[in-house]
């Protein structure tokens, strides 16, 4: 016999997989069924589908055809696929700015994926300096001490941003990593300028990082783009020139997404 939180557990899945049963329906049936059809084909019970479609249509994934009475595909839905497929072209994208970044500004350039609570270290274009910050892959960094997360966190919605503040548990990664959240807060703003904003060796010991978020049509960060520079190295004239080109390359990811 189950107990208590096994038959919650049940009961959150058949809700889950009852979603998924009226969203691939309504994609075999041409985009449109009644709710006694959906009923019928799906085998749920009236009253249990009345309140999921009711909740599909105020989060936009359903909309409901009042004329005809019947039900359709929302505009959430139709931005699920649209933010899937930017993830899979990003990457690609993505490349071809970084290499064009790093010649620009003989400094090393990343692309980052946004995960939730992290972001993710995708791609890397390595300067020619001996030294210089290394970019391999599938790395994962915080949002609150690398460039990239910073940036990513001062894009998100506000809700949002607050949500993931509060479950936060800070772990410095050096003795620049901001130790509060009032004071992570501050620094969001502080440091960010012009769109673009900076890690003051946050993450890593004399790195000075500049990012930009990428944006997706709906203005919300998919990922973002850095450029990593050597503390020793940086000074008015190199940060301006990573700031102009960070911009135009986030600009042109974000047209192409748009665009494709």
């Amino acid at each position: 016999m189950l107990n208590s939180s096994d038959q919650k557990s049940s009961s959150s899945i058949k809700s889950a997989d009852r979603v998924l049963d009226v969203l691939e329906l309504l994609c075999r049936r041409g985009n449109s069924a009644s709710h006694t059809d959906i009923a019928f084909s799906l085998d749920i019970p009236k009253s249990s589908l009345s309140g999921l479609l009711k909740n599909l249509i105020s989060r936009n994934y359903l909309e409901k055809n009042h004329a005809e009475n019947t039900y359709l595909l929302g505009p959430a839905f139709y931005d699920l696929i649209k933010q899937g497929e930017n993830v899979i072209k990003m990457p690609q994208i993505a490349q071809a700015q970084l290499n064009w970044m790093t010649e620009k500004t003989k400094e090393a350039s990343a692309f980052y994926v946004f995960k939730g609570d992290h972001i993710e270290r995708m791609l890397g274009a390595e300067a020619s300096y001996p030294l210089s910050y290394r970019m391999p892959p599938n790395v994962k960094f915080s949002l609150y001490s690398a460039a990239a997360g910073k940036a990513v966190l001062h894009a998100l919605p506000e809700l949002e941003r607050e949500n993931y503040l509060q479950n936060l548990k800070i772990k410095p990664n050096t003795d620049r990593t901001v130790t509060t959240k009032k004071e992570l807060r501050a620094r969001l703003i502080e440091d960010t300028e012009n769109g673009v904003t900076f890690s003051y060796g946050e993450n890593s010991v004399g790195v000075i990082a500049l990012a930009v978020p990428i944006l997706g049509e709906n203005l919300y960060p998919l990922g973002a783009l850095s450029i990593v520079v050597p503390e020793v190295r940086f000074n008015a004239e190199l940060k301006q020139l990573c700031m102009e080109v960070l911009m135009n390359a986030g600009k042109k990811i974000e047209f192409e997404l748009r665009s494709s």
